[in-house]
């Protein structure tokens, strides 16, 4: 009886992640498409980064429970997208953190000078781990495919899914105004519509 209640409590607040981690992520898009707490240049917000941190780390166990599911008929997919999934969410988490801290240190008097030289040449220990953050898009990119393969989950939210991971880093390549204020919250809204329907008609239901 202990472990099935332990269980029903995991399987609800894996639902709890599948709602409040797409939840998040918008929040922060939002904030950034709308100037909310924007740090010099204007380039990232500590708010996007506040929103943005709790939101990646739900992510993990999201793309985890996903790719569970698609390994059930694509085993090989599943393990990469298992893999890509942790790495992708786990550094975005990172990089969502690295707003909020700098937002912190340019309070406590670490100017722009600083940051400039910072960010003209962070070093190849910055990079090898920051280029890992693809994966967080890639991931869903990957899930998506693996659906409209399997057939597991709704044609329509495997094709958010895909979207959404195709969606979201477009925002790094195209103008300022279709980028970031289109693209970025638009891929945030595919997983803000598809994820949390998964979570409360699939998960916790095998």
């Amino acid at each position: 009886m202990e472990k099935q209640s332990a269980v029903s409590v995991q399987k609800r607040l894996l639902q709890v992640a599948f709602i409040a981690g797409p939840v998040l992520l918008f929040l922060s898009a939002g904030s950034f498409a709308l100037e909310i707490g924007l740090i010099p240049p204007g380039i990232s917000s500590w708010v996007e980064g506040f929103f943005g941190s709790y939101a990646l780390i739900l992510f993990i166990p999201i793309y985890v429970e996903l790719s569970r599911r698609l390994s059930a008929t694509h085993r090989v997919l599943g393990a990469i997208t298992t893999v890509t999934g942790l790495f992708g969410a786990a550094v975005g988490f990172s990089l969502e953190f690295l707003r909020v801290i700098e937002f912190t240190l340019r309070k406590v008097g670490v100017g722009d000078s600083i940051w400039q030289t910072y960010y003209a040449g962070p070093g190849w220990e910055f990079m090898a781990i920051a280029l890992l953050g693809p994966l967080f898009p890639l991931t869903s990119v990957l899930l998506g495919f693996g659906f409209l393969r399997s057939k597991t989950l709704p044609l329509w939210v495997a094709a958010a899914l895909l979207a959404a991971g195709v969606f979201f880093p477009l925002a790094q390549v195209l103008e300022w105004e279709w980028g970031f204020k289109v693209t970025y919250p638009l891929a945030c809204l595919l997983w803000m519509i598809a994820l949390p329907f998964v979570g409360l008609k699939y998960v916790g239901k095998d």
